[in-house]
């Protein structure tokens, strides 16, 4: 009797003292997102609002349609209709709290650029927290968190850019988690929520398939984004199609936008000199089917394969926004194996950052597309670095 109660207390405080060590991984990860939130909100004050990036206490330079999209949808308006929006339902829903700070406070700084900062700031903590539970081991996702907060694109496109992609970059790691975890019913399901978000979580799906050939991958992410989509659809017909290649501004890659090399070259060549907008979607289906075609062949794992993917369709696409490779920050981190990688990993998200600066507000067509240039030729030396070298597989 008395060696079962011995048993049963050393047994007890294993378990304590492993829910403490547990414990003590998330609060150094809620520690770092604390200081660096701090570091790049004093950049961010310091430095480019006196420069006017962020405009002026009275006139806000980021005036947001989320603010319209809001007021309509607290108002009791329907997106599309009473509103217009080219993004899926559920990203406008997420941008509502954000967007409280500034109707009700007034559309004026700091809170019309803080409220978003913060709120998009917090979707990197989740996503950092999904890479330490998709860890093999919690230092292994540790690790892995600890990078993509330290990545300059981490917060530099959360705070400094003030840009909302961190929403879909979580909803594209938990999905990921999933898929690893071979939860497949949950994966496919959060795939369907990541649609609703954007479109480009769709990329989750054949590599989802091709890995457990689960039917639930090709019906049930389609299922969820048409059932949350089919109110709009029916009550505001064409104009909850925001997917139409012939909208500006829609959730399709064939426009020029952003970063993209094709776009940047436009900007500072004469027209004759512009690169056809067939001919950079003709690229785009060539590089991406190459880079699907060599996914098939190796089958390396999930993450390698969505970051080549993902790394194929950035080079060729005509619009790729800075923020985009947001993605790669999650995705990667998990991989990163050596010093070297990691400094790559680090340069890649800095460069991506400043030629977005150079871009806007600088203005520097130019220089924006050589350091692009740059960006994505270590972006593909370490993606396909990432895809070629064996690790242990992680699902």
């Amino acid at each position: 009797m008395g060696e079962k109660v011995g048993t049963r207390r050393k047994r007890e405080v294993f378990l304590q003292s492993f829910m403490k060590h547990h414990k003590r991984y998330e609060y150094r990860i809620l520690g770092l997102f604390l200081v660096l939130l701090i570091i790049y909100l004093f950049i961010a004050y310091f430095i480019h609002a006196p420069r006017g990036y962020y405009g002026s206490i009275e006139q806000p330079r980021f005036a947001d349609p989320w603010i319209a999209r809001t007021e309509t949808i607290l108002n009791g308006g329907l997106l599309y209709r009473d509103v217009f929006t080219t993004t899926p339902p559920l990203t406008n829903l997420l941008l509502i709290p954000p967007s409280l700070a500034p109707i009700y406070l007034g559309n004026v700084n700091p809170w019309a650029t803080l409220s978003y900062m913060i709120y998009f700031s917090l979707f990197n903590l989740l996503g950092a927290y999904v890479l330490l539970y998709m860890g093999e081991t919690k230092k292994e996702g540790f690790t892995a968190a600890v990078l993509f907060l330290l990545n300059p694109l981490t917060f530099g496109n959360t705070v400094l850019r003030r840009q909302d992609e961190s929403i879909i970059v979580f909803f594209i790691g938990l999905a990921l988690f999933f898929i690893l975890k071979r939860k497949h019913m949950k994966a496919a399901v959060a795939i369907g929520i990541s649609l609703l978000v954007k479109l480009s979580g769709g990329i989750l799906i054949p590599i989802a398939f091709l890995h457990s050939w689960n039917w639930r991958y090709l019906v049930i992410p389609i299922l969820v984004f048409l059932i949350v989509l089919a109110p709009f659809l029916i009550l505001a017909g064409q104009d909850a199609i925001f997917w139409n290649v012939n909208t500006a501004g829609g959730q399709h890659p064939f426009q020029y936008r952003g970063v993209s090399l094709f776009n940047l070259w436009n900007e500072f060549h004469e027209e004759s000199q512009h690169v056809p907008l067939a001919l950079a979607a003709s690229l785009l289906f060539i590089g991406v089917g190459g880079a699907a075609a060599v996914v098939v062949w190796k089958r390396p794992g999930v993450l390698e394969e969505i970051a080549l993917l993902v790394t194929a369709a950035f080079i060729f696409s005509p619009k790729v926004h800075t923020g985009y490779f947001s993605i790669l920050a999650l995705t990667m981190a998990p991989l990163l194996k050596n010093w070297r990688a990691k400094v790559l990993y680090l340069l890649v998200g800095g460069l991506a950052i400043v030629a977005d600066f150079y871009k806007w507000p600088i203005i520097n067509y130019q220089i924006a597309f050589n350091l692009m240039v740059v960006t994505l030729l270590m972006l593909a030396a370490l993606s396909t670095h990432l895809f070629f070298t064996k690790r242990p597989a992680l699902q």
